[in-house]
């Protein structure tokens, strides 16, 4: 980078400052506005349930099914978590009689209700059709008929797409003469009824709705009760729980401390902190300033992680996403080494400070891009082809591997500029050895 002089490297500092101070604000304080709460972005950031306190469902299967079919009934259930922002989501079996789903809390309101409705509608039970209230008029029932659900706009309008099989052709056709009236079931269980006088019987289904989100929950509602497996929607049990390896893991009251007292929390944050803390005074013992410089970059690469994190509504954090986080700062760390690195050996030349900063930073370049290309896009694929909490994983990698390069390339050398604008060339503050001494051993 060119060198700069101090009046320009005054204005530097201050723009520095007013970035970090409102960066800082905006990431991680509340504030309050009159009547207005702003919560800080760090703490809108989903956490699943091995890091905050969560609700579990516990589901009965109405009847005996095999392994496959369980498996792709929990899949269809991690789909539709993975929509409506719980990534995160444990679900597995119970002795092959119950499903059981661990979700964490519903951010945006800070309460439970979205989690428990959610959950509720998971338990609905079985999708059926019928020509009338009796269930010996029973012509469409999820499992059997319907291959798909989709949401599909036509025309300013909102319609819930049912697509049949074969069989479930011939029963829509069927259901059609037989009654100009439609009625909706779940879970043996009336939600609607609507008149069939205008439709045309074919592969598929149209509904109409008022609004995206009305027809976007029916939809959600559809593949639930069209599942391998039918639920038992009179055994739902759901019920809060505190986070995995808390003060009191069996804690179910929400209000109380121990429900939030969290061991695999505080275990995570200690692991970063140790990356850092190690990192840092390495940095700081090898190229002195620089490394002082390096906290100060990452502090701005924090800041900068936590927005873009935030970015993604569907990531939850989890103890895996916490090692990506370890991981992310070693990367940040790595290749700030290069970097100093780079400037030490061109230093021991026998370059003077500001020629061994110049020609150190454009020995850097290469390997340095190089390096966060490569991170960038392994952990990029994962992130796009991976589920649940790998794919946070690669996602939080990949972010702080971007990071890394604008953190080696832009804002190190940036604030090594602004020094040395005051510092005309010292060679002291470095800490970068003797000078010329590999040429001395040549």
């Amino acid at each position: 980078m060119k060198p700069i002089n101090k009046k320009v490297a005054k204005v530097f500092i201050s723009l520095v400052v007013i970035a970090l101070v409102v960066g800082s604000l905006f990431a991680f304080v509340p504030m309050r506005f009159n009547s207005y709460t702003f919560t800080s972005i760090a703490a809108a950031i989903n956490k699943s349930t091995d890091l905050s306190g969560g609700v579990y469902a516990e589901y009965e299967l109405d009847g005996e099914y095999s392994t496959a079919k369980i498996n792709n009934s929990i899949s269809t259930i991690r789909n539709i978590l993975e929509e409506r922002g719980y990534p995160g989501a444990s679900i597995y079996t119970l002795s092959g009689e119950k499903i059981r789903i661990d979700i964490g809390f519903e951010k945006a309101t800070g309460s439970l209700k979205e989690s428990y409705t959610l959950l509720s509608a998971i338990g609905i039970g079985t999708f059926e059709l019928r020509s009338s209230t009796s269930e010996d008029d029973t012509y469409i029932v999820g499992n059997k008929h319907i291959t798909d659900v989709t949401v599909n706009t036509y025309n300013s309008s909102i319609y819930v797409m049912l697509n049949f099989n074969d069989e479930g052709v011939e029963q829509y056709k069927k259901m059609l003469s037989a009654s100009k009236t439609i009625y909706v079931y779940m879970g043996g269980q009336v939600m609607t009824s609507f008149s069939s006088e205008n439709i045309t019987a074919s592969s598929s289904m149209p509904l109409s709705f008022a609004s995206y989100d009305s027809a976007e929950d029916f939809a959600m509602k559809v593949k639930l009760g069209s599942m391998d497996v039918s639920l038992n929607s009179d055994t739902v049990c759901i019920n809060t729980m505190s986070s995995t390896l808390s003060k009191n893991n069996f804690e179910t009251n929400p209000n109380k401390s121990g429900f939030t007292t969290n061991i695999t929390f505080i275990m995570g944050i200690v692991m970063i902190a140790l990356v850092v803390v190690l990192g840092l005074a390495y940095l700081i013992w090898k190229g002195g300033v620089l490394g002082l410089f390096e906290l100060l970059a990452l502090a701005f690469d924090t800041i900068i992680a936590v927005f873009f994190i935030w970015a993604f509504p569907w990531v939850e954090l989890s103890l895996s996403s916490l090692i990506a986080i370890a991981l992310g700062y070693a990367v940040v760390l790595a290749t700030s080494l290069i970097y100093i690195s780079r400037i030490e050996e061109e230093f021991k030349q026998g370059k003077t400070i500001t020629a061994s900063l110049e020609s150190g930073y454009k020995k850097s370049l290469s390997p340095v891009l190089a390096t966060g290309i490569v991170l960038t896009v392994i952990f990029g694929v994962i992130a796009i082809v991976a589920r649940a909490e790998l794919r946070v994983f690669g996602l939080i990698t990949c972010i702080f591997s971007c990071i890394s390069m604008f953190n080696t390339t832009v804002m190190l050398p940036g604030f090594v500029n602004i020094f040395e604008a005051f510092n005309d060339g010292a060679e002291k503050p470095y800490r970068l050895g003797n000078k010329g001494e590999v040429k001395d051993e040549k």
